[in-house]
C-alpha cells in the first residue's frame, strides 16, 4: 500500500487520515507541521498547566477569550 503525499493533503484531510491511522507517526508529524506552518505569528502560547498557577493562567486566558468573543457578538 502506498502512503499518501502528506505535504499535498489539506489540514482537514490530514486530520481525517490521522484519526483513521492513529499509529502512523509520519502522518502525525506532517499534521503537526502543517498546523505549525499555518498558524498566525500572532498566536499566543500559554504554558502547559503543570501546577495550580499554570492552571489559573490558562483558565483566565480562556475567560478573556470568551469575553472577547461575546463582546464582538453583542456589537
Amino acid at each position: 500500500m502506498t502512503k499518501p503525499n502528506f505535504k499535498e493533503m489539506s489540514r482537514a484531510d490530514l486530520r481525517t487520515y490521522v484519526t483513521d491511522h492513529r499509529d502512523d507517526e509520519e502522518a502525525w508529524d506532517a499534521f503537526f507541521a502543517k498546523i505549525e506552518q499555518e498558524r498566525s505569528p500572532d498566536t499566543k502560547w500559554y504554558p502547559a498547566p503543570l501546577d495550580e498557577e499554570s492552571i489559573r493562567i490558562g483558565e483566565e486566558a480562556i475567560r478573556q477569550k470568551i469575553q472577547e468573543i461575546e463582546n464582538r457578538r453583542s456589537r
